[in-house]
């Protein structure tokens, strides 16, 4: 799976919790907004998964909470995180700004 590290932590605004250690490649990137919303994005970096779950502070459970596999990519651009399939096609579409939204999703 590819990734770029930097930009992954330009668009959560903080480094990952390392889960095990660094050579196991599984990592949760979360971040929260003004509203009380929490993204957390879970990666498998060596068996090319991933999962993305969106909480709120107000609700016991989640909004949505999905896994993904046979991730190729996972980019954070333009304040959007997109996570691409082998198949080169967009799978999810996320926009941080103004906040937390789903733009394309195909599970």
């Amino acid at each position: 799976m590819e990734y770029n590290e930097y930009e992954l932590l330009e668009l959560f605004e903080g480094k990952p919790v390392v889960m095990v250690d660094e050579q196991t490649g599984m990592f949760m990137y979360s971040k929260n907004d003004d509203y009380g919303f929490q993204l957390i994005l879970t990666t498998w970096i060596h068996e090319n998964k991933c999962s993305v779950s969106l909480g709120y502070e107000h609700f016991k459970g989640l909004i949505f909470d999905f896994e993904l596999e046979d991730v190729n990519q996972i980019k954070g651009k333009n304040n959007r995180l997109t996570i691409l399939r082998n198949d080169g096609n967009t799978e999810v579409e996320i926009s941080f700004k103004p906040h937390f939204s789903l733009k394309t999703v195909r599970l």
